[in-house]
């Protein structure tokens, strides 16, 4: 039996958390989008990856906004764009604690080159 005690992967989360972000310049790449239910609620969930790291982004409302204006037609249009995280101070819902939040943002789409098809 393999013991679980040798790193905290195991006891960390499948989300990613305000801890987890160690720069605003870390780029993560989304590579699936989900709904999931919460407490009787829709709440969009962005599959990232950097590097090895592979989590779950459960989107706030001010997230799902700034998807929703990113990609209008569609969240699944988000799947293969690249966003980074700015740190924030928000209210904790019920407690009124104040904790760190995270608002994605997108990295600008690059331009794809024109090709010159003259021989």
């Amino acid at each position: 039996m393999e013991d679980k005690t040798s790193t905290w992967a195991a006891f960390g989360s499948d989300y990613l958390k305000a801890i987890d972000v160690l720069s605003d310049k870390d780029e993560y790449a989304i590579v699936g989008v989900e709904s999931k239910e919460e407490k009787g609620k829709q709440v969009l969930c962005l599959n990232i990856e950097r590097g090895e790291l592979k989590k779950l982004f459960g989107c706030n409302k001010t997230n799902a906004y700034a998807v929703q204006q990113e990609c209008p037609n569609s969240p699944k249009d988000a799947i293969g764009r690249t966003i980074t995280f700015n740190k924030v101070k928000v209210q904790k819902v019920g407690t009124n604690e104040i904790v760190d939040g995270l608002r994605l943002q997108f990295k600008p789409k690059t331009e794809e080159p024109e090709q010159d098809n003259t021989i």
